[in-house]
């Protein structure tokens, strides 16, 4: 039961990383929604065209991995656990590397760093949840 709840909740959060795939206007407001294509970093070095070809290709990684992840959790393949792992740490670099750009404001987006390092934290250094109580 708990496999099918926690796989689930890692096929919604990738799914929702999807947003940083689209900048939306918002209405009646010249503010927009989501990631701007721009890199506090990035930016300083390489052009505007490959930062956004980078963070793009960034964000695609992330939501593919966590909606895999969420799969082989709900096939009962213990490498979700791994896949997951990796899936936190390439989300919490694509926050490093474009949190400034995030809009309207960044801590709109605060949710999605958390989750990654819950994830870390559960998964890397408390060993919960164990598979053979998730797979029983």
């Amino acid at each position: 039961m708990w496999h099918i709840l926690i796989g689930i909740l890692l096929i919604i959060h990738g799914l929702i990383t999807g947003m940083f795939l689209f900048y939306v206007k918002t209405p009646d407001k010249e503010d927009y929604f989501g990631w701007s294509r721009k890199s506090w970093l990035l930016d300083k070095f390489l052009k505007d065209k490959i930062v956004k070809i980078i963070g793009l290709a960034i964000w695609i990684i992330v939501i593919l991995v966590f909606v895999t992840s969420g799969i082989l959790i709900l096939s009962k393949l213990e490498i979700w656990r791994t896949i997951t792992i990796v899936a936190s740490f390439v989300s919490l670099f694509a926050y490093l590397i474009f949190w400034t750009e995030l809009k309207p404001k960044p801590m709109n987006f605060i949710a999605g760093p958390g989750v990654a390092i819950g994830n870390i934290i559960a998964l890397l250094i408390v060993n919960w949840p164990l598979d053979t109580v998730l797979f029983a």
